[in-house]
């Protein structure tokens, strides 16, 4: 025991002493939060630098090309030193040897003190911890409704626990009003989003021996019901052209979509695109799966080998993921803190009396975060084995194939892709 503290003292004592060297500029890249979200960022970085004034934070935010831009630069010799990236990122970039384990400037101890555990496990690639998380999402969450076409349905919301009785108030949405219940995630470019059906009815995902084995009788009839779905023009079938988060939104600030299911972050955009729609809107509990599970993810910020300063980096992870930090972002925008501790600052806490769909939703999320759990670990070469996935997952949905034989092919490709 009094080694272990030895060694977190030590280390902190190491990190606070860096602080205090020659002054260094570090590079701080963030994935599609600029410039929305500048006057939130510049603030922690003015912070940060007031407390450690021998350090500077330089921002750079990269969208689409932040993987790409990332490895471009590491071959040039000229790595950021703080990187914005998502789980499926860290765990490819930790693979290809990229990225320091966080461990090397923060004790296990420590970050355990500071994070929900279920989110360092996200992060974890091979027993090394390789991200500070900062900020998260809970696919389930909450459910938002139009109270208008939920009532043209002659809907009880009260009613709708399950995400299979979600369904049945779709059909019904659909048959008495003309338009969308809820759309559940079908193909996702950057993922492969169906895999959380599977894991929210308690189907798994991998066998004992960490093998694919999503291609079961009971696997191929989930799949089937929504094919079904589809079919009826229960679920619209631009699901397969669009990521199901973006076409809800879409959808719903067009009166088109009666539920949301999710993170508050969807209500921003529908107040922004129509204030009528947003009026009417009311927030309950999410139903789940038959597993009684939550699915979500993370995103953290790493530290590339190739930094030239990794120990002020490290510092700085720190300073914007602690839960001071992540409480004023979640007051920004509604992610979920990852943080222990952010969910009972007062800056969180539900506004007296208010009736804002927005306040409402972000208080009921804000202690999500010991909830979020993406469901399974990626595999090796995740674009080629996600691109199978949902390219099988797709012909499923067209008739092109059965759906078991979809996905005996996407666990075909899966295993063979992950040796």
């Amino acid at each position: 025991m009094f080694k272990k503290l030895l060694a977190v003292t030590l280390m902190a004592l190491s990190l606070g002493a860096l602080a205090q060297q020659k002054p260094v500029q570090i590079e701080f890249w963030t994935w599609y939060l600029s410039p929305k979200f500048d006057p939130f960022i510049d603030g922690v970085i003015k912070d940060f630098q007031a407390k450690y004034p021998n350090i500077t934070v330089k921002h750079v935010d990269k969208q689409d090309t932040i993987e790409r831009d990332f490895q471009a630069q590491i071959a040039l010799g000229q790595a950021p030193d703080v990187v914005n990236f998502w789980q499926d990122s860290t765990f490819a970039a930790a693979q290809a040897g990229l990225l320091r384990p966080v461990t090397d400037f923060t004790p296990v101890a420590q970050l355990k003190q500071l994070y929900w555990p279920n989110v360092l496990n996200i992060f974890t690639v091979n027993g090394q911890i390789y991200g500070y998380p900062w900020y998260g999402y809970v696919d389930q969450g909450v459910m938002m409704y139009n109270t208008e076409l939920v009532a043209k349905a002659g809907l009880d919301v009260s009613k709708i626990k399950t995400l299979s009785e979600l369904l049945n108030a779709s059909k019904v949405v659909k048959q008495k009003t003309g338009a969308y219940g809820w759309l559940p995630s079908v193909k996702d470019p950057n993922g492969a989003s169906f895999l959380g059906q599977f894991y929210l009815e308690g189907l798994p995902i991998y066998d004992k021996d960490g093998k694919a084995a999503f291609n079961t009788p009971a696997h191929a009839a989930l799949l089937q019901k929504f094919v079904d779905l589809m079919k009826a023009d229960v679920i619209p079938q631009d699901l397969l052209r669009k990521e199901a988060f973006q076409l809800t939104n879409e959808l719903y600030s067009q009166g088109k979509v009666a539920f949301i299911v999710g993170g508050p972050q969807s209500l921003n955009r529908v107040k922004d695109a129509n204030k009528d729609i947003y009026s009417k809107t009311k927030v309950v509990d999410a139903p789940l799966g038959a597993a009684k599970v939550q699915t979500g993810g993370a995103f953290d910020l790493v530290i590339p080998k190739a930094s030239q300063h990794p120990s002020q980096a490290a510092l700085f992870a720190l300073f914007m993921s602690d839960k001071t930090n992540q409480a004023k972002f979640a007051n920004v925008v509604p992610i979920v803190p990852t943080s222990i501790g952010s969910e009972i600052d007062p800056i969180l806490q539900p506004k007296a009396k208010s009736t804002d769909p927005i306040d409402i939703a972000t208080s009921r999320v804000a202690g999500a975060g010991r909830l979020i759990n993406p469901g399974f670990k990626p595999p090796k070469n995740t674009q080629a084995v996600y691109k199978n996935f949902n390219d099988n997952i797709e012909a499923a949905f067209l008739g092109k194939k059965t759906a078991q034989q979809a996905l005996d092919d996407a666990v075909t490709c899966w295993n063979a892709n992950a040796k």
